[in-house]
């Protein structure tokens, strides 16, 4: 799910920690350390749910393959916008699946679609960003430094997009004009993770390499405060990867996420003081609800904490090692996709699994998306499907 990447100037020097990104790529694409005992990574397999909840698959969408890119499709009022890796965009009408319009970016795209229902933007792996309204017309074409492996973050009247080389860029949703760029130093190693920025308030929130969470103003690009996730900790510097990693949680009054080889943290909105933290080595994101907070660690258990105090409500293996997503969390039950291509919906209360549904058989690396008593999801063969628990 994630590949390390060295982003230190060019050299002889960045080019051997280069390689030994890569190995390290291999270990979190696999979920488990980098181990002889293949047995130690083999994926749980699937036992029958007794009484298992039927879920039916409502519609269902083809887009071409992404097998290298982060797809997330954008959920909306009245929309689900999804893009396939060739630079293929749809809009789909979320009763039905079906297609309203078809455009393309004639480009292939390295990351899925962010829209807030007027604007639509996607980017390539040149570093284009592409933005259309909501009838699909282009609207405005521009360019970050690097690649963009996670979709632009709309909304504000701005598109922000987060790039390769930890830069954060913002740009009118109207004209495309760049308003701002945040960047910071960032360690010589990191991994090559999808992080998705979310919006706090007049805030945008991303996460970033030794274990950093930061706010930055969505005025004027300024960092509004900075939260530690986890510190680096180990001799080398493939120990010391501590990454804040997948989906990050916001809400009226905290904010959680977690981090590679790190801990799972849950702040105040603010960002004034940390409200809890627990050890977690993330292979995965968070979400929460009213009253949990849930994770998912290197070896896809699956695990859940109080959202006021952090203390353990329960864990499940139930998954090991089947490379899951981050977490959706909907009423009841808590969503995560597999490297098969399965949803798996886990009851909030407890983590027992209550149902199961199989897609196209290809890997679901992004978060499903809340839709209704449903949830999208978009395989890497480019499946988009709109599955609801509980319907007969």
């Amino acid at each position: 799910m994630a590949d390390p990447m060295n982003t230190a100037a060019a050299g002889r020097r960045a080019s051997r920690r280069g390689h030994v990104a890569a190995g390290v790529a291999a270990c979190a694409l696999l979920l488990a350390a980098c181990s002889s005992n293949k047995d130690a990574v083999k994926p749980t397999p699937l036992a029958e749910i007794r009484g298992a909840i039927p879920v039916r698959t409502v519609w269902r969408a083809s887009l071409p393959k992404a097998p290298d890119a982060f797809m997330q499709p954008a959920v909306t009022d009245d929309a689900v916008y999804a893009a396939g890796g060739d630079g293929t965009i749809v809009r789909l009408d979320p009763s039905s699946g079906r297609v309203v319009w078809r455009v393309d970016a004639k480009s292939p795209l390295s990351a899925g679609v962010g829209s807030d229902g007027t604007t639509v933007a996607v980017a390539t792996a040149k570093g284009e960003v592409l933005a259309y309204g909501s009838d699909g017309k282009p609207r405005w074409k521009a360019q970050v430094a690097s690649d963009v492996v996670v979709p632009p973050l709309v909304g504000r009247g701005l598109v922000v997009v987060r790039s390769t080389d930890h830069r954060i860029s913002a740009f009118s949703s109207d004209s495309g004009k760049r308003e701002w760029m945040y960047q910071r130093q960032t360690p010589p190693l990191s991994l090559r993770v999808s992080t998705p920025l979310v919006f706090d308030g007049d805030n945008v929130v991303g996460g970033f390499p030794g274990g950093r969470l930061v706010a930055v103003s969505l005025a004027n690009g300024a960092m509004r405060w900075e939260a530690t996730v986890s510190e680096p900790n180990g001799a080398t510097e493939v120990e010391r990867l501590a990454d804040v990693t997948g989906s990050i949680a916001v809400g009226a009054r905290d904010l959680c996420a977690a981090s590679y080889q790190g801990r799972v943290m849950c702040i105040d909105a603010t960002g004034t003081g940390e409200r809890w933290a627990r050890t977690l080595a993330a292979g995965a994101g968070v979400a929460f609800d009213d009253q949990r907070v849930f994770a998912v660690d290197q070896a896809s258990a699956v695990v859940a904490y109080t959202r006021d105090a952090g203390a353990s409500v329960w864990r499940t293996s139930a998954l090991a090692n089947r490379r899951l997503s981050s977490p959706l969390a909907q009423g009841r039950w808590v969503a995560v996709g597999d490297f098969e291509g399965y949803v798996h919906f886990l009851a909030a209360a407890d983590g027992a699994l209550i149902a199961r549904a199989k897609t196209d058989g290809t890997a679901i690396v992004a978060a499903p998306q809340a839709l209704a008593d449903g949830v999208v999801v978009q395989t890497r063969d480019g499946s988009v499907e709109l599955l609801v628990p509980g319907a007969r």
